[in-house]
């Protein structure tokens, strides 16, 4: 007796969003990482690619990443910036003609907007080296590891942050700002 043959059903692959955010720095990029971690889904529309830069003006870092992801195709690109250099209007437009939305950490730069999830005020006249001073030692491991982060940084702190800066950053990575 012969078997019907039933068609195999092909499933699609729901298309997904291909987002690009480039930080400052590779203590950036750990803690972005560390928040993708925590806040992916297997049923996520967006597909993110974190990237670094090796620090500078941010001129300097829109040039390299223009430079250096100009060729490749994503939906929505970011900058994260430390906020202590702002971008010049120049820089904006830079930015913007290559489809890049600019984020700047703050106050100050990462560790000073990640001080401020935790409850503990930047002082105005704090650098940005005191501010990773402040916090680098009460990390879990290197600043430019993804895990260094996990234990202060989980994800109901991250979910009540008022920060700025770390909510666009997340929504960013959700796909709420898509």
């Amino acid at each position: 007796m012969a078997r019907k043959h039933t068609p195999q059903r092909r499933h699609r692959q729901a298309s997904k969003t291909a987002l690009l955010i480039v930080g400052e720095g590779p203590d950036d990029q750990a803690f972005i990482k560390h928040m993708h971690q925590l806040f992916r889904s297997d049923y996520s529309d967006v597909k993110p690619t974190i990237e670094k830069q090796s620090g500078g003006s941010p001129g300097n870092i829109i040039t390299n990443a223009t430079r250096k992801y100009g060729h490749l195709a994503f939906d929505q690109r970011f900058l994260v910036l430390d906020a202590d250099v702002p971008p010049t209007q120049q820089d904006h437009d830079k930015a913007s003609k290559y489809g890049y939305k600019i984020i700047l950490w703050s106050p100050t730069c990462l560790e000073g907007a990640l001080l401020e999830v935790l409850g503990e005020r930047a002082i105005s006249h704090e650098t940005a080296q005191q501010l990773k001073s402040r916090l680098h030692p009460r990390l879990a491991g290197h600043h430019t590891q993804p895990a260094a982060y996990a234990v202060l940084f989980t994800r109901a702190v991250l979910q009540a942050s008022d920060n700025i800066s770390v909510n666009t950053v997340r929504n960013a990575l959700t796909g709420q700002l898509i």
